[in-house]
């Protein structure tokens, strides 16, 4: 099961931001164009400080990915095949320069917080990010989709590698156990796959192995 996490404890200080209108005034301090519109960032605020998402990317062989979200590639990328019926539910994130805007309304809906919860600064496009996106927080949530692979960093220990895998092959034999490694003369990052799981290559045991 995944773990439905609070953004608002993610490395993104900007996590649930909003666009704000106001206006500096003669005084040299910074007003809002109207009370509702305070009124309304601060109902808004209050709500989707409970919302929790679980964080998703298409990517496996992203650099940065694996150094901030994998222990500094000693953990883990686990690999979902999702159902058709289920990809609505996979809010791709929006990239923008500028926080996202709620408009004026004053009945907010979950769609409505949908964009506050699923924009993001353009620094992260790297991630090509997709969120579910849920009205709990800290709580356990169903994988996606089936699990069909596990892909190790290029740093996990050999004898954390064992152990997850006689876990997971132990619930699917079918399942496909991974490696990244590093190239020879670039920097990238590639995937090493083994056509048996029932056994793990000596190879696996080397930290930063390159091919």
């Amino acid at each position: 099961m995944n773990w439905v996490a609070d953004p608002l404890e993610f490395n993104d200080p900007f996590e649930f931001s909003l666009h704000e209108e106001y206006y500096t005034n003669s005084e040299g301090k910074q007003e809002f164009l109207e009370l509702n519109h305070k009124q309304r960032i601060k109902n808004i605020q209050e709500k989707i400080k409970t919302f929790g998402v679980v964080c998703y990317s298409k990517k496996y062989d992203d650099i940065l990915l694996w150094s901030h979200y994998a222990d500094n590639h000693k953990g883990m990328c686990l690999v979902f095949d999702v159902k058709n019926d289920e990809i609505p539910f996979m809010r791709k994130i929006s990239y923008d320069k500028k926080l996202p805007f709620v408009g004026h309304k004053s009945d907010i809906s979950y769609e409505d917080i949908i964009p506050v919860v699923t924009t993001k600064s353009m620094d992260w496009l790297y991630e090509d990010e997709y969120r579910e996106v849920i009205t709990q927080k800290k709580v356990l949530k169903d994988y996606p989709g089936d699990l069909v692979e596990i892909i190790f960093g290029c740093r996990t220990p050999l004898y954390d590698i064992k152990i997850v895998r006689d876990i997971a092959v132990g619930k699917n034999n079918k399942l496909t156990i991974s490696k990244m490694v590093i190239a020879q003369n670039s920097y990238q990052l590639h995937k090493l796959s083994i056509g048996d799981n029932s056994e793990i290559p000596k190879s696996f045991g080397h930290t930063n192995l390159k091919m």
